[in-house]
């Protein structure tokens, strides 16, 4: 899929990028090319991106996804300071056998600083359509003549003013359907002394026209039956007003409101005269504002802040007069269920401040509101509050040792309005201690090592009657070391080792204790020595061991007769059963890594490599049949065995 236009003998520069990766049951191939330069007087440049997925499904069958973009740009400079112009795009998508392409020319002119490009093309798309009466899916093809022009304005100064614009639109007519595309950028800034005042606006918008293949609207023989359109227009429209400015000495102010608009419409195209379809509008409504003051003097520094706003979606039935009672009635219900009123507050408050030379405090707060209204038929409505803070103390006792502490507590408390979601109210608070460690004892030598307490409870509001509370508490203590030491000829050696040990429980509020249910250990280690220092190459072991309950732990064990001899089949294999029972999983993976990075003159070379074998065992609780215990604990222990390899190739050469 990639390739070079003729005559490209006089590029300047290509360079080409591309790899291979193997991921437990995915292959990917991807390649890039850009390429750009001028010959006889034209200014080329393209760029192709190639990805190509393969999936390992059941019994081993590949299902594939390729996808391929290409973009060429040519321009000539003419007389003054105008151009010829030229644009070609190439898409194609594997999975949904849609191949789109368009191709523009046109004149750039350069006016008092702005710059203005008319286009004129044609575009191609093609795409499935309706099904057929055998059960396949026809191409439709549809070409066209296409249209759009685009504007930039670079900043500039103008009246006090620094201004920018740029803006670009499309569109394209494909037979029954069109396709466009629109967006513009435009700011404008100014400053009143040491006042910057700066406002900015975007808009867009965008038609995509589809072909319904499988819907019951494509339906009897006539040509125009079998094209039914659904048609998607969206349009946005945003704008931002910022200010900054210093109000006192080492106090500065600053704030900004925005708006921003949403509107999509849907409606179906060529649908047959007695075909029942829905259209619908969408819009959407969002106005945020943020205020805050900075206080910084030498190293301290405070921060005070508030945000604030609100949102609305709405759904509509566009064509509802069209439709029977009944049916418009349904529909408008269900687009209802999805809209909402949707407003929040949120306090902010930071800190830094040194209490000594070697120690600093630094203490962060917030507090956050939301309200989230719904209409009666939907139970989503509900109010959300949530505090955050965090304390931390950073101590530097010399150039080479430097600790810290930090205290991180939250409190999230939610309730739901109506009664249907009332029971789901609930109040989770978390804590966390986290002391680390950071040792530079040689200028080639680090550990880092660091530990955290976890304690997180989620209390429910209240219980129904005759329902069990369901109350959770999640105690995690974990520690994480990381060293590196330096040798010398461009030896280094790296380890990282992490122990994680969680437990789960039913929580007792007013005894504050609990019933535990499940406990998670995890261990992982990674030990790597690299060499080389332009030719790099690491060598490594990965070792990753899990071990957690299961209420339903699955064994396949041979079958045996009452004199322990295997149980064969009329083929002579061994006949196989299974028995469940609550116990304990270990997943247990070791395996070799490796990689290696090789600059080239003109380009680099780098792999990557994991290979992995996983063991799971089990070990069951409770009670075992009479005459196959034994057997049921061995193959338990035993376990499954797999083999994971992944391999990663990546390359880049500049030609």
């Amino acid at each position: 899929m990639c390739f070079l236009p003729a005559g490209w003998a006089g590029a300047q520069s290509v360079t080409y990028d591309g790899g291979f990766e193997r991921a437990v049951n995915r292959y990917r191939w991807t390649a890039g090319l850009e390429t750009s330069g001028r010959v006889s007087g034209w200014e080329f440049g393209a760029t192709n991106r190639y990805q190509s997925d393969a999936f390992i499904l059941f019994d081993d069958r590949l299902s594939f996804r390729d996808v391929n973009a290409l973009r060429l740009n040519a321009r000539r400079p003419l007389r003054g300071q105008s151009s010829v112009v030229a644009r070609g795009r190439s898409d194609w998508f594997s999975l949904s056998d849609v191949l789109s392409q368009s191709l523009y020319g046109g004149v750039s002119l350069r006016v008092s600083g702005l710059s203005i490009s008319p286009f004129i093309g044609v575009a191609m798309d093609r795409r499935p359509r309706a099904r057929a009466e055998d059960g396949g899916t026809p191409l439709k093809t549809d070409a066209g003549p296409a249209f759009g022009a685009e504007v930039a304005l670079p900043r500039r100064e103008t009246g006090g003013y620094a201004v920018e614009f740029s803006g670009q639109g499309f569109r394209e007519q494909l037979g029954p359907r069109a396709g466009a595309f629109a967006r513009i950028n435009g700011s404008a800034e100014r400053a009143f002394e040491q006042t910057v005042l700066r406002l900015e606006v975007q808009g867009g918008g965008a038609r995509r026209d589809a072909y319904q293949a499988a819907s019951f609207l494509n339906r009897g023989d006539a040509p125009r039956e079998s094209e039914t359109v659904e048609s998607t227009r969206s349009d946005t429209l945003g704008a931002a007003l910022r200010i900054a400015s210093p109000v006192a000495e080492n106090v500065s102010l600053s704030g900004s409101l925005a708006f921003n608009a949403n509107n999509r419409r849907v409606r179906t195209l060529r649908a047959p005269s007695d075909a029942l379809f829905f259209d619908s509008d969408f819009s959407r409504r969002t106005v945020d504002a943020e205020l805050s003051t900075l206080y910084r003097s030498r190293e301290t520094q405070i921060r005070l802040g508030f945000q604030g706003g609100a949102e609305i979606e709405r759904r509509s039935l566009a064509n509802e007069e069209d439709l029977p009672t009944t049916q418009a009635s349904q529909k408008r219900d269900l687009l209802s269920q999805a809209d909402y009123d949707r407003g929040y507050v949120t306090l902010q408050a930071n800190l830094r401040v040194p209490v000594s030379r070697r120690v600093v405090l630094v203490l962060d707060g917030s507090a956050n509101a939301i309200r989230h209204d719904t209409p009666i038929i939907n139970p989503d409505d509900r109010d959300e509050v949530f505090y955050s803070g965090r304390a931390s103390m950073l101590f530097r006792p010399s150039r080479i040792l430097e600790a810290d502490v930090q205290v991180n507590a939250t409190h999230y408390h939610t309730v739901y309005l109506k009664s249907a979601r009332s029971a789901e109210n609930n109040v989770q608070q978390g804590l966390r201690f986290r002391p680390a460690v950071r040792w530079r004892p040689a200028p080639g030598t680090r550990i880092n090592l660091s530990s955290e307490v976890r304690a997180t409870y989620t209390v429910d509001d209240f219980t129904l009657a005759g329902r069990r509370p369901t109350d959770q508490a999640a105690r995690e203590l974990r520690y994480d070391l990381d060293v590196e030491h330096a040798f010398d000829e461009g030896l280094r050696a790296r380890a990282e080792v992490r122990l994680s040990d969680l437990r789960l429980g039913r929580f007792l509020d007013e005894q504050f204790a609990e019933i535990p249910i499940d406990t998670l250990r995890t261990y992982g280690g990674w030990f790597r020595l690299q060499s080389g220092t332009r030719v790099a190459a690491e060598i490594g072991l990965r070792v990753f061991i899990r071990t957690d309950f299961d209420r339903s732990a699955t064994v396949r064990y041979a079958r045996v007769d009452e004199a322990g001899v295997p149980v064969l089949d009329a083929s002579g294999n061994a006949l196989t059963t299974t028995i469940s029972r609550p116990g304990r999983q270990r997943i247990a993976q070791i395996g070799p890594t490796c990689s290696l990075t090789w600059p080239m003159r003109s380009g680099v070379l780098r792999f990557d490599g994991w290979y992995t074998v996983q063991r799971v065992s089990r070990k069951l609780y409770g009670d075992l049949p009479d005459g196959s215990a034994d057997l049921i604990r061995a193959a338990a222990r035993n376990g499954e065995r797999t083999i994971i390899p992944n391999l990663s190739l990546s390359m880049r050469w500049a030609l």
